[in-house]
């Protein structure tokens, strides 16, 4: 009996060391350097900082908008917040945010905690990133020349999911485009432990149990598939990569299912995780076509 009671102890040891490695190998990502900064583009932008409710401070870049397209709002421009995925940062989307600028619109990019020059060194993967959004939204709303009843997120993979999550309950934001989001962070565990050839029990339980702990929250808050429906009536567009692996088109099409209108769908053709914005040209034009119906004429 109790060579039993000793083998036991002995996998469930394994179980939870195993368990938390793969916690901790994805709520520590790498963090990689910043390579493309908006003056490559010929964009002016000033550094910026905020600091969130837990102390974090938060780094990012405010672009200020290059166009003279004129707005109902005067002088204020609409304010789009860019949001980056798991182990990336704000310099990805330089690009992006070239072309928004050029279209008449503010944008801020920042770095989730843990990420590029923001500092902390965990990420929550969807649960504390909601703060730093939060943070983001009150950074935009003390600037003079914002429209602060025009603010718009784009998110991308981690980034859309924090955006889903966050504008399921926030008021202060008008339109919301998610690239590749996921549909929970369970079904995420699930196919993680699939790619690491561990079978989901006892793994997944295991996992879970300590996230909740490291966290202090239930996993389930962090399922945008849950909240998604609570965004209406601000529009959502919700966009996937037919060839994506990590969050495949159906999470896409699931979401898409779940939430409300305003809604639209775009599942682009052969695109992997990260390669939808590979559409180029097509791409940009259905971006600044979302935010244009949705902000530029907004009240």
């Amino acid at each position: 009996m109790f060579a039993i009671l000793k083998i036991a102890i002995y996998f469930s040891i394994i179980i939870l060391a195993l368990s938390f490695v793969l916690v901790y190998s994805n709520t520590h990502p790498t963090s990689y350097p910043l390579n493309i900064p908006p003056s490559n583009y010929g964009i002016k932008f000033e550094t910026v900082e905020f600091t969130t409710p837990d102390k974090i401070v938060l780094k990012g870049w405010f672009i200020k908008s290059v166009s003279s397209r004129q707005y109902e709002a005067g002088s204020k421009k609409p304010v789009i917040i860019i949001c980056h995925g798991l182990g990336a940062n704000k310099s990805d989307f330089t690009e992006l945010s070239s072309y928004l600028s050029k279209s008449g619109y503010h944008v801020l990019l920042f770095d989730f905690r843990g990420h590029g020059d923001s500092k902390g060194r965990v990420s929550s993967i969807g649960f504390l990133e909601q703060m730093d959004l939060k943070s983001a939204i009150d950074y935009v709303k003390s600037q003079n020349d914002a429209d602060i009843g025009r603010i718009g997120v784009y998110g991308f993979s981690l980034g859309a999911a924090v955006a889903i999550l966050t504008a399921a309950e926030s008021k202060d934001i008008k339109a919301v485009i998610s690239d590749s989001s996921f549909t929970s962070l369970k079904v995420q565990g699930e196919r993680l432990l699939k790619s690491s050839l561990l079978p989901k029990f006892p793994f997944l339980y295991a996992a879970t149990w300590i996230y909740e702990i490291m966290f202090k929250t239930d996993i389930e808050k962090v399922a945008p598939l849950n909240f998604i429906e609570k965004i209406s009536p601000t529009p959502i567009f919700i966009i996937g990569g037919e060839g994506d692996s990590q969050m495949p088109a159906s999470d896409a099409e699931e979401l898409f299912k779940n939430a409300r209108e305003p809604k639209s769908l775009w599942i682009v053709k052969g695109a992997s995780h990260g390669g939808t914005i590979s559409a180029g040209r097509e791409y940009e034009k259905r971006i600044i076509e979302f935010f244009d119906k949705y902000l530029k004429n907004k009240t």
